[in-house]
């Protein structure tokens, strides 16, 4: 990843940052308020009898997604900026999590069927609306079994689409492409269990598989 790097020379006491270069020794606070692409910073703000704004470089640098490091050996403050592309991923990891904790995405399942001994078909209609990010993809499908805590099955299958769940179920379909039936493609997580083990997948394909592996999730070992 390439990085912009900018060194401050600062003494070792607070560091400040201020909107002109000079400034009154003595400083009024007034409830000025610093606001960073839109986002209060909830630090304190001084003015200056120039109007200088004054507040820590440190919460502006961490606002807009640098780093901030002290330097002790040279005394500086160096501040690292992450590429756009790292600005990205940030605001949308934090932009899903807002999301989840707010409630924005559907977390109901619904069971549709069996579709052999103790193999449970189950849909979400919430998993259409997450971002196609496997990470967001793993944590939402993680929530989702933890709405099936009452399921004994031995293994649960995740569907996205309901209209194909039921024809997997009932048996309503037949291969229409060169591997197989496309209809599978909506199937989108397996969680099995084998004695007191759960194992978790993210299904990304028909033959593309990303296995869960946090907490008691653990990887499946090759047979």
């Amino acid at each position: 990843m390439r990085m912009k790097k900018w060194v401050l020379g600062v003494s070792a006491g607070a560091v400040m940052v201020a909107a002109s270069a000079a400034y009154a020794s003595e400083v009024l606070p007034k409830g000025r308020q610093v606001a960073v692409n839109h986002q209060l910073l909830h630090t304190p703000v001084e003015v200056a009898k120039d109007g200088t704004t004054m507040t820590s470089a440190r919460a502006v640098a961490e606002a807009l997604g640098a780093s901030v490091n002290w330097n002790e050996r040279t005394n500086t403050v160096e501040i690292q900026h992450a590429d756009p592309a790292y600005q990205h991923d940030q605001a949308q990891g934090a932009s899903f999590l807002s999301s989840l904790l707010h409630g924005r995405f559907s977390l109901q399942v619904e069971v549709i069927g069996h579709k052999e001994p103790g193999t449970t078909i189950v849909f979400s209609d919430g998993y259409v609306d997450v971002p196609e990010n496997t990470d967001f993809q793993k944590v939402f499908l993680m929530l989702l079994v933890e709405q099936l805590r009452d399921q004994t099955s031995q293994k649960i299958e995740f569907w996205s689409n309901k209209e194909l769940a039921q024809a997997y179920v009932e048996g309503r379909y037949k291969a229409d492409t060169l591997e197989g039936w496309s209809g599978l493609n909506a199937r989108f997580g397996e969680l099995t269990r084998e004695g007191d083990q759960a194992y978790l997948t993210h299904i990304l394909s028909v033959h593309e598989r990303d296995a869960v592996i946090l907490g008691t999730y653990k990887e499946r070992p090759l047979r």
